[in-house]
C-alpha cells in the first residue's frame, strides 16, 4: 500500500489535473463566433475543427471521469489497489498515471 505521503502528493497531483482539464474542457465547450457569409471552404475547415474538438472533448472526459474516480479511490483508502485483482499498484506506474486503476499484471491481460 502506497505510503500517506506519496497518496497525499497524488491527490494534489490529480486535483490541479482535474482543474486544468476541466478548464480545457470549458474552452472546448465555449460557443465559437459564427464567420460573416462563410464560404464553402470555412464550413470545410468549421467541420473539421468540430471533428478534432468534439475527439478532444471526448479525450477530456474520460481523463477528467479517470481523475474523479481516484480521487474518490483515495476518500475511500483504496488508491493504489488494483480493481479486478485487489494487487498493489507500483508506486512508479502511479506517478506516471496517477489515476491507473490496474497492477501490471491485470493491466497485461
Amino acid at each position: 500500500m502506497p505510503s500517506q505521503e506519496f497518496i497525499t502528493k497524488m491527490k494534489e497531483r490529480l486535483e490541479n489535473e482535474k482543474r486544468e482539464v476541466a478548464a480545457k474542457i470549458d474552452e472546448l465547450t465555449r460557443p465559437e463566433e459564427a464567420p460573416d457569409n462563410p464560404n464553402a471552404e470555412d464550413l470545410a475547415q468549421d467541420a473539421t475543427q468540430d471533428i478534432l474538438r468534439e475527439s478532444l472533448l471526448s479525450v477530456r472526459r474520460d481523463v477528467l471521469l479517470k481523475i474523479e474516480n481516484a480521487l474518490a479511490r483515495i476518500a475511500d483508502g483504496t488508491y493504489g489497489q488494483c480493481l479486478a485483482c485487489g494487487a498493489e499498484v507500483n508506486e512508479e506506474d502511479l506517478r506516471k498515471e496517477p489515476w491507473a486503476e490496474h497492477c501490471r499484471v491485470c493491466r497485461q491481460q
